[in-house]
């Protein structure tokens, strides 16, 4: 593969301005961090959503988290061509390899994310789940929610959902059931708090 056969460059890292290897090393550091990022968000949308705790009584989905490595090589071969060009290496072919994998990446990112969508919805319904619109933040930007007592999709307005979300998520962490008649209260009680 030619992309492991590394070509020793003319041009030399130490006769590059400062400003430049400053560049290069903020960049290789910048990329490592969204290269962490993209992986964490990658196991934390499979962990969460695709092989989720069936003890929930809440979920809140995004299925666009978890084919998220497919996005990796962009961040992944930007830092080895700055690591080929610190070690006085040619780093064209990793720029064209990089453009290459991208590419493809991106156009299995999206497939992938419209098939995870479709599977993750399935198996939510399989383990008896119901969709609520009604805790949703924004029709378009948020996460789908998913409840495991339909009972419990409540109607209400917009500035509580982010309170709802964290008693349930409480309710999640202490592995309680939570009932009707408590939310109710929650609500009102939310309401009231604000004014409402």
């Amino acid at each position: 593969m030619p992309f492991l056969k590394w070509e020793k460059s003319g041009e030399k890292f130490s006769a590059l301005e400062v400003k430049a290897k400053f560049l290069i090393f903020i960049t290789i550091v910048f990329l490592s961090f969204i290269a962490v990022l993209i992986t964490y968000a990658s196991y934390k949308g499979f962990n969460e959503h695709v092989f989720f705790d069936k003890d929930h009584y809440y979920i809140s989905e995004v299925g666009l988290q978890a084919p998220g490595f497919f996005i990796l090589p962009l961040p992944l071969f930007m830092i080895i061509a700055g690591v080929q060009k610190i070690f006085n290496y040619k780093n064209e072919k990793t720029f064209l390899l990089m453009i290459k994998s991208t590419l493809a990446g991106i156009v299995l990112y999206f497939i992938s994310s419209i098939v995870l969508s479709f599977y993750i919805e399935a198996n939510l319904k399989n383990h008896g789940y119901t969709y609520c619109s009604w805790y949703k933040f924004s029709p378009t930007r948020s996460p789908d929610v998913w409840l495991k007592n339909s009972e419990l999709c409540l109607k209400v307005h917009h500035y509580v959902v982010p309170d709802v979300e964290e008693w349930f998520e409480w309710h999640n962490e202490q592995g309680i059931e939570p009932q009707l008649d408590e939310l109710k209260a929650f609500i009102a009680k939310t309401n009231k708090e604000q004014g409402r």
